[in-house]
């Protein structure tokens, strides 16, 4: 039987692990210590994809769903004002929010049972590629033999250092994450995903379940990249977003030029490790779904690895690179500041609704 690894906690790991383990592979997954913040927006692509993955009755409990889609801006008088509403009801399109830990556990309760799986909590650190074996070796000095490797640990893993030759990337994009378990936040979310255009980047709001309590992400992504975690003096905002929030920073690919390869000598790069996806679109999970229901498509005829990767390129990369270049121009729109952003929200007063259709359409297709 042909040995996997799969490098990764995530649950892009997860994912790709409960496709595997039904191939008949054996499958080792190298999880690490992996903290699951936050919650993972899915759009109608992603919930398609999902869905073919893991049975809808395991994620109805957990997922929260969006009946719209409000953007909003504060103007001078310090009065929120809704430039467009995207209703999502009409057409029973299925777009929410699942936390990531939830995400992951049920990815986990679909494989934990298999013999052919085992976890791990070591941390790769090391990637040694013999002639017939790929050795890892993790952070206690142990090595672990296998045949191929799948890295799903993100842009700054160990994967990505080993294919392209450098986990770090050129060009990153700061952005800030929080939650708040208060009610009222939750309430105030409305079951309506929000962009609030504010002078010094934008916010998005939705509300979602974490810990089986109701609760609220709060993403800001500023304009300035030099920006530090939100503190605002705005009564509105501070009405808003509750004071005293854990703002995590993250960065993420911000260079859209920037092509690299996802296979080498038996090291096959997945998720954020392959493609780092810009945030203004929210679908680098998504995206990540979409991939993994090729590969398993792809699994039920032909269970050559090598070429599973040929065809995974060939027929996914063009789809990454489109929904990077349309995220960077959503982001530049999204962040305008001044007479641009002025400009902005006249066209999104006029005609937002129909702009918003244009975009998402062609990003959900999947």
């Amino acid at each position: 039987m042909k040995s996997i690894s799969i490098i990764g906690g995530g649950f892009s790991a997860w994912l790709i692990a409960t496709i595997f383990i039904k191939k008949n592979f054996s499958v080792n997954v190298f999880e690490g210590e992996n903290q699951h913040f936050g919650s993972q927006q899915i759009s109608p692509n992603g919930w398609e994809a999902l869905t073919q993955i893991v049975d809808i009755e395991d994620i109805k409990p957990v997922f929260e769903a969006f009946n719209a889609i409000h953007i909003k801006k504060i103007n001078s008088q310090e009065i929120l004002e809704l430039l467009s509403n995207y209703d999502l009801t009409n057409n029973n399109e299925v777009y929410g929010s699942i936390s990531r830990e939830n995400l992951v556990n049920i990815l986990k309760q679909k494989v934990l049972s298999n013999k052919n799986i085992k976890i791990h909590t070591s941390l790769i650190n090391h990637i040694i590629n013999n002639d017939n074996k790929i050795e890892l070796l993790d952070t206690k000095k142990k090595i672990f033999e296998t045949d191929f490797v799948i890295g799903a640990d993100g842009t700054e893993g160990v994967s990505r250092k080993f294919v392209v030759g450098s986990n770090k990337q050129t060009s990153l994009k700061k952005i800030f994450r929080a939650v708040s378990l208060d009610t009222s936040s939750y309430n105030l979310a409305q079951k309506t995903l929000q962009i609030l255009l504010h002078s010094q980047g934008y916010f998005v709001i939705y509300p979602t379940i974490i810990k089986n309590k109701k609760a609220t992400n709060y993403i800001f992504v500023p304009s300035d990249n030099n920006f530090s975690p939100p503190i605002f003096d705005s009564k509105l905002l501070n009405y808003l977003i509750p004071n005293g929030l854990n703002w995590k920073t993250s960065l993420v690919g911000n260079n859209t030029n920037e092509i690299t390869s996802i296979f080498k000598k038996n090291v096959f790069l997945f998720g954020e490790a392959a493609f780092p996806t810009l945030p203004h679109l929210a679908q680098g999970g998504n995206q990540i779904m979409e991939d993994a229901v090729f590969l398993n498509n792809f699994l039920k005829n032909n269970n050559n690895l090598n070429e599973m990767v040929e065809f995974f390129i060939q027929n996914r990369s063009k789809k990454r690179e489109i929904i990077n270049q349309k995220s960077k121009l959503v982001g530049k729109v999204l962040s305008s500041q001044k007479i641009t952003g002025y400009f902005r929200n006249l066209a999104i007063q006029s005609k937002g609704k129909k702009l918003i259709e244009d975009i998402l359409s062609q990003v959900w297709a999947s």
